[in-house]
């Protein structure tokens, strides 16, 4: 088979391997090939994959992040070649795996790392992976023994490009404008999230953020049964001081180790699907009591001359650093800016200028920051132009008993290759 691979970066690479060692010809299109790993690089070099010149191919496979409105792809469409994204290559591959996948515009690496957790201390053996960062893609499992279940987090660029992907479990954690500078419209990011539950029947369960207006109506007609989670959700997954499951007590939300609102929701959305799949509700609380926050997602990075630093690196878009920033306790000293996605995120905005002591503005829209500032009348803050530079100037900010937070708002894209790079400058410039 004459196999065409639209990037070669963390998920690619595993089906890079894969097909080379069942025998394909593997071709790259690469729109800058010095930016690819050492490990891509030599598979280049060796002569495994060849540069795409053309040519007719009888699969493509692309990265999750590749431009669904890129040229290459309208060619290719035009002659009715298959282009799929790598979850759906190694769906099919596992023929009919049993997945819970966890998508939304915030939550979805921590709701699918929470039933990982779960699933893990009930003795069950699953992969967890897909577009969780840090972690292993779903491609990684065709490497492994075969599991009885695959915890995916599933991002809606990948959803742009899935056939038979269908997920025994399908998870909405909740929907907000995001991503505007990769999808064509709002619309097209709301429907990309919708084909998760497209493939599903009604032997399948779709669990659903009760709270969440839009999940609620854009799910509307799929053929799955829904389980919902959420405050409002009283005959499904909901909390009042307790965990609950209609009028059953399951345990004390206090059980939790993280902070925010946020994550009540997305220990919610959790304990809903390990509900679905009957784990016992010790296992559950243990799952939940021992979990600890992802890297770069509330991360306590220590304290130092009584000031605190928290890494909320991943924290990319308005509603996020919303969450996020009402999870920390005042007065908070926020770093925050970045390449915007669409959105602009004012409401974040607007409530900085009401809240937080100070910010540091770093990113590639800090001019535009700025403006915004000195149009609300509010003057604490400073630029910088490194992480370095920003955590030195928290630091003239703030006092003993204060937080200093890494909470964006915004892409990492500019000054850094990603949220965990921004993330890891952040943990450096703080110790």
């Amino acid at each position: 088979m004459r196999i065409l691979l639209l990037g070669l970066g963390r998920a690619n690479l595993p089906v890079a391997r894969y097909c080379i060692d069942r025998g394909d010809a593997v071709v790259l299109y690469e729109e800058d090939p010095a930016s690819l790993s050492r490990e891509a690089k030599a598979m280049l070099d060796d002569g495994r994959i060849a540069l795409h010149q053309g040519g007719e191919y009888d699969r493509i496979i692309s990265s999750p992040g590749f431009p669904v409105h890129k040229d290459i792809i309208s060619h290719y469409q035009s002659q009715d070649v298959p282009i799929i994204d790598e979850i759906e290559f190694t769906y099919q591959e596992l023929r009919d795996p049993a997945v819970i996948a966890i998508t939304g515009t915030n939550g979805k690496s921590t709701t699918a790392a929470l039933v990982h957790a779960i699933l893990s201390t009930a003795g069950i053996d699953c992969f967890l992976g897909g577009n969780l960062a840090p972690g292993n893609p779903f491609s990684q499992a065709l490497f492994e023994p075969r599991h009885p279940f695959y915890v995916l987090e599933v991002s809606s660029f990948q959803l742009m490009r899935i056939q038979e992907f269908r997920p025994q479990i399908a998870v909405l954690t909740n929907i907000s404008t995001d991503h505007l500078n990769w999808h064509a419209s709002i619309e097209e990011y709301y429907q990309a999230k919708r084909a998760l539950f497209k493939n599903q029947t009604p032997d399948d369960q779709a669990v659903l953020n009760h709270d969440d207006v839009t999940v609620r109506t854009l799910t509307d007609g799929i053929a799955a049964q829904r389980i919902y989670f959420g405050r409002t959700a009283l005959k499904g997954v909901h909390c009042n001081g307790s965990f609950r499951c209609g009028s059953k007590e399951l345990f004390p939300c206090s059980v939790s180790k993280l902070q925010g609102e946020h994550n009540i929701m997305n220990a919610l959305a959790a304990i809903a699907v390990s509900t679905v799949l009957a784990i016992n509700i010790d296992s559950q609380k243990r799952g939940i009591s021992t979990f600890k926050p992802l890297p770069h997602r509330l991360e306590d990075c220590g304290l130092r001359s009584g000031v605190r630093y928290i890494n909320n690196s991943m924290c990319t878009n308005g509603q996020a650093a919303i969450a996020s920033f009402k999870a920390i306790p005042d007065p908070k000293i926020v770093i925050v800016g970045g390449k915007e996605k669409g959105d602009a995120a004012h409401e974040y905005l607007e409530l900085l200028v009401r809240e937080a002591k100070a910010c540091i503005i770093l990113g590639e829209n800090a001019v535009k920051i700025k403006k915004f500032f000195e149009s609300m009348h509010y003057d604490r803050f400073a630029i910088a132009t490194t992480m370095d530079e920003a955590v030195d100037k928290a630091r003239s900010f703030s006092r003993p008993g204060d937080t200093i937070i890494l909470n964006p708002g915004y892409a990492s894209f500019g000054l850094f290759r990603d949220f965990e790079e921004r993330g890891e400058a952040f943990r450096h410039a703080a110790c």
